[in-house]
């Protein structure tokens, strides 16, 4: 059985400024790396045997933070990399809906921005991301660190839905069971060893 820790990338410069980032690079702010020091904290103890992560800044700097404070090794990968969102990268919420009023609206992820990345797409890659992270680690405990819409995107591919929304914030987690094509779902969005973190 592979215990999976899911996690959110900490607080990155653009999160602080209410930016979509997608495949764009902002590294953590100083919060976020007072997050991921806190997160790394929290595993310390887990016995993880791999630290997988994007290879973006925010998620690659929360994920040696950890990885470092696990004695783990890091494993960057691409196919873990964020939504590529296109035109809408390093807009506001607020300009998004104004510039793309026809486009910006409930569903808008299944077809993706204009110039980025379809829902099966993303979750075509990030399933089979996963698939060998659980292939190579059977019966341990991985850490990947990611972002909010690739995890949400594996965990509605975990459970057969296209519409799936996950709650994600910076440095939160998951925890998953999977064994034999069995999955459990043991915690979602856990943020506790983030509650004296300024968010």
């Amino acid at each position: 059985m592979t215990l999976l820790y899911l996690i959110r990338h900490a607080r990155s410069i653009w999160n602080a400024e209410g930016r979509w980032q997608g495949q764009a690079d902002p590294p953590l702010d100083a919060i976020g790396l007072k997050q991921a020091h806190a997160l790394a904290e929290r595993l310390r103890d887990e016995a993880l045997a791999a630290v997988y992560s994007s290879p973006l800044a925010r998620a690659r700097q929360t994920a040696e933070i950890i990885a470092q404070a696990c004695h783990a090794p890091l494993i960057l990968d691409d196919r873990l990399k964020e939504r590529d969102i296109g035109e809408w990268a390093g807009l506001t919420l607020e300009e998004v809906k104004t510039r793309y009023p026809d486009v910006y609206r409930p569903g808008w992820h299944i077809n993706g921005a204009p110039g980025g990345e379809t829902q099966a797409s993303l979750m075509a890659r990030s399933a089979a991301a996963f698939a060998d992270i659980v292939a190579a680690h059977p019966d341990t405990t991985v850490a990947v660190v990611s972002h909010g819409g690739t995890l949400n995107a594996y965990l509605a591919h975990l459970f057969g839905t296209q519409r799936g929304t996950f709650a994600f914030d910076n440095a939160a987690y998951a925890r998953v069971y999977i064994k034999d094509g069995q999955i459990r779902l043991l915690s979602l969005g856990s943020t506790n060893h983030r509650s004296d973190v300024l968010v």
